[in-house]
């Protein structure tokens, strides 16, 4: 009996003095910074959700104004395309979905866990709202450069035909 009981005392004294005082200040902070990097990103990733949606928007207009266009000037519109702003529509359609995927999966920080599930929870929702930011920057830069470019050729034709069909 001895022999098991100075074993249990050593894990129990051990236990109380490592996980009994709970969690250390300079653990509480670095938590708290990375929670804090973590929110700060969320909100960037919800302004870039809707500027993909402002740009969504616009590229439905450009669509439009292309296929007008394209309708009133075959000829001149043969080997041009809307092709760029579908192809960015689509990623932009895709960040606003890998947003609100990630957004499904937050699990909200809980000052309370375990300080390295609490670390390791943490760094894995800053690396998931990181690659959502990448996909809406990325969205957005493809985004922008179709428009620019429609807008172009719409200016074109407009000085072409003398007819009024590139929108701002």
């Amino acid at each position: 009996m001895k022999n098991i009981v100075l074993p249990l005392v050593l894990v129990l004294a051990v236990s109380v003095t490592l996980f009994g005082c709970g969690k250390s200040a300079e653990m509480k902070k670095m938590e708290a910074d990375l929670f804090a990097s973590v929110k700060t990103m969320h909100d960037e990733g919800m302004g870039l959700m809707m500027k993909a949606n402002e740009l969504t928007g616009r590229i439905d207009e450009a669509i439009a104004t292309f296929d007008k266009l394209a309708a009133d000037h075959p000829k001149e519109t043969a080997g041009h395309n809307a092709d760029d702003l579908k192809a960015a529509r689509q990623k932009l359609s895709g960040a606003v979905a890998s947003m609100k995927e990630w957004m499904a999966g937050f699990k909200p920080y809980d000052e309370k866990t375990v300080h390295e599930e609490a670390m390791a929870q943490l760094a894995k929702t800053k690396e998931g709202i990181t690659k959502v930011k990448d996909d809406f920057n990325s969205a957005i830069a493809a985004a922008s450069k179709a428009l620019d470019s429609q807008k172009t050729f719409a200016d074109e034709m407009t000085a072409k035909t003398g007819k009024k069909g590139a929108k701002k």
